[in-house]
């Protein structure tokens, strides 16, 4: 008993500190943008996206602002590859942090955080903050390539952080995320 009444202790506490990073980061400039770098969004792994879209905005009163069914990413050399997906972005309302939901029918989690699989963090100018991250001891795990979907395009990089957790940096090009 003792043990998951510290379990669930960490656990409030981790969502603690994580919404007041979350509100933290939200901070906007005279003009109305937001601040970079910044929170942008957790992914989070799905077998079904109708049940989990379903239960995220009955749950939460999340609104589904966009769903993404492909993504094209281009390597530093150019060469581009299309990708069926099926990728659904969630927000609360008025805020800009998304929830982003990406499903994968043969997910099975094996432990309760198991489907959470990076942090994505907006910046201003990418190859400055991955420079940062890589002088902070990060690990390059997938190099600049411009991703593109339907009206949104940016330029994503991968690193691992001290632990094995993955970090997205994207610098949006043009749309809104």
């Amino acid at each position: 008993m003792k043990r998951i009444s510290n379990y669930l202790r960490m656990r409030v506490s981790l969502f603690l500190i994580f919404t007041s990073l979350l509100i933290g980061c939200q901070t906007k400039v005279d003009d109305g943008r937001l601040l970079s770098p910044r929170f942008n969004h957790v992914y989070l792994n799905v077998a079904n996206m109708d049940r989990s879209v379903a239960f995220y905005t009955a749950a939460f009163d999340l609104e589904l602002v966009k769903q993404i069914k492909k993504l094209k990413r281009t390597s530093e050399e150019g060469t581009p590859e299309e990708y069926e997906i099926f990728l659904s972005l969630l927000k609360f309302p008025g805020q800009d942090f998304v929830l982003e939901i990406g499903e994968n029918p043969a997910f099975q989690a094996e432990n309760g955080s198991a489907n959470y699989t990076h942090i994505g963090v907006d910046v201003s100018d990418i190859e400055a903050a991955s420079e940062r991250i890589l002088k902070a001891g990060g690990i390059l795990a997938r190099p600049l390539a411009i991703v593109e979907t339907e009206d949104i395009a940016a330029k994503t990089m991968f690193f691992t952080g001290p632990d094995g957790e993955s970090l997205e940096l994207m610098q949006l090009i043009s749309g809104e995320f």
